[in-house]
């Protein structure tokens, strides 16, 4: 796992974890900008960042996660963000419940369990993407799944295209497989459950944490699909993740 950080040494720590493939890089393009009041730790997901080992699982990730938060902030962060699948690690970190988060954010978290069948139909058509840059028609269907429309594909230039196919499959079979575990149920964090009203999986998500969770806030906007507050409306989410942390700081 790569680890990138950015900002004062001095400030709060804030964890931003990428979505499904996505490159960590613009992850930083879209909100670098908290780094002028929180310290920026950005994770690059073993498998999908130049010169990186395969995939894994999803409890290693959230092990070296673990390691480094220890290692380098003492073991706390006051803030964790995590769009898409980095809801889905969000998830795996609290469960796991090693490290201190005070406010974690899960924007369109999908976990959901959506079966091995379709875990493996999505990632031959990722896989066809990849190798060949077209995608076939059935990516309109799980677009419409996700909230979006054809015109929503450019979200899909955010996606790192050099992970090799084994860790494309394994990171795909190991999302659209994953549970949540009733473990979560000990983590005292502040949860704030975002997602957009047209994203069926993540209101089934939210559903399914919400009979666990502690301590938790759901706010669903109106209109939306999967990643667009964040990919379209990039100040108002960079400004309201500033908001949410900083009012949960202890």
């Amino acid at each position: 796992m790569l680890f990138n950080e950015y900002g004062r040494e001095d400030a709060p720590a804030l964890l931003l974890l990428h979505g499904m493939m996505q490159d960590w890089r613009s992850v930083y393009a879209l909100l670098g900008a908290l780094e002028s009041d929180f310290r920026l730790i950005i994770p690059a997901q073993d498998g999908f960042y130049d010169g990186s080992k395969d995939f894994t699982t999803f409890a290693d990730q959230a092990r070296q996660i673990e390691e480094y938060i220890k290692a380098n902030h003492g073991g706390r962060v006051c803030g964790a963000y995590g769009v898409s699948q980095g809801g889905l690690m969000l998830t795996e970190l609290l469960t796991r419940n090693n490290i201190v988060i005070d406010t974690a954010i899960m924007d369109g978290c999908y976990v959901a369990h959506q079966g091995k069948t379709a875990g493996k139909i999505t990632y031959k058509m990722f896989l066809k993407f990849k190798n060949t840059g077209k995608f076939p028609p059935l990516i309109m269907l799980m677009m419409k799944l996700m909230g979006l429309k054809e015109e929503d594909l450019g979200m899909m230039d955010s996606l790192y295209m050099g992970c090799s196919d084994e860790s494309l499959k394994r990171n795909f079979l190991e999302n659209y497989t994953y549970r949540t575990r009733p473990e979560i149920s000990r983590s005292k964090t502040k949860v704030c459950l975002w997602c957009g009203s047209k994203e069926p999986y993540a209101l089934r998500s939210h559903k399914e944490l919400k009979q666990y969770l502690q301590n938790f806030e759901e706010e669903i906007m109106p209109g939306y699909g999967h990643g667009e507050f964040l990919m379209k409306h990039t100040d108002e989410c960079r400004k309201k993740i500033h908001y949410t942390v900083a009012a949960g700081m202890h």
